[in-house]
């Protein structure tokens, strides 16, 4: 696909209804479309008093100061893409994995979440993930997530002073999301004492399926 050429047609201000039907093509199309757009700085997006937003698609490389934002880190390491509600720079550091992760969790936002699940590959530091999550009091939201990962994506095991750590918080709210649980993973709602705002229809969205451990039969001697 030929970005900068995509951008010389379709020059202009777009929804994002009117980009997928200048296009001709769907609307979850559409957002992978403006989200490659957006990496090579060939769309803004503004928004809105009334929360519209619009993208403004232009063939001048816009030039971007600071380093990635939560969204365009989030969209680089989930397999579930998230429309940029705007444009998120990050001045004087990167932005972590980690920090991705605890950021997800504080919107409450159920794509946003489902999204960050996928993220959990990418954590190398978890004990900043921990610290992260102790400072806003999720310490079990964050650990809960980690075990939902760990069933659908190859994720790096947990340090088991840590795990312990994040297993002894005290919970003031049992809701990842308000009013969501899950009828699929009571298992992990129970190790954590938080509620998974999942089931398995939802995680498909991810584009997995649920790892499923083959254990190898002991051999018998024929007689």
């Amino acid at each position: 696909m030929d970005w900068k050429e995509m951008a010389m047609e379709r020059e202009g201000l777009y929804t994002l209804e009117s980009f997928s039907r200048a296009e001709g093509i769907k609307k979850d199309t559409a957002v992978l479309y403006l989200h490659e757009l957006r990496k090579r700085g060939l769309v803004r997006t503004t928004r809105e008093k009334r929360g519209k937003r619009f993208y403004d698609v232009t063939p001048i490389s816009l030039r971007e100061v600071g380093s990635k934002g939560f969204y365009e880190i989030l969209n680089e390491n989930s397999p579930l893409k998230i429309q940029e509600p705007f444009v998120h720079r990050v001045y004087g550091k990167e932005m972590t994995i980690e920090e991705v992760i605890l950021k997800a969790l504080k919107t409450r936002s159920s794509r946003i979440i489902l999204a960050s699940i996928g993220v959990f590959r990418k954590v190398r530091d978890w004990n900043l993930l921990y610290e992260l999550a102790k400072n806003e009091g999720m310490e079990r939201h964050a650990g809960a997530l980690y075990s939902l990962s760990r069933k659908f994506f190859r994720v790096k095991r947990m340090d088991s002073r840590i795990l312990g750590r994040m297993k002894e918080a005290l919970v003031k709210d049992k809701f990842i999301i308000p009013k969501l649980k899950s009828d699929d993973f009571k298992d992990i709602e129970k190790e954590w004492g938080v509620h998974i705002p999942f089931n398995k229809s939802d995680i498909e969205k991810l584009g997995v399926s649920l790892k499923v451990e083959i254990k190898e039969m002991p051999s018998q001697n024929r007689v």
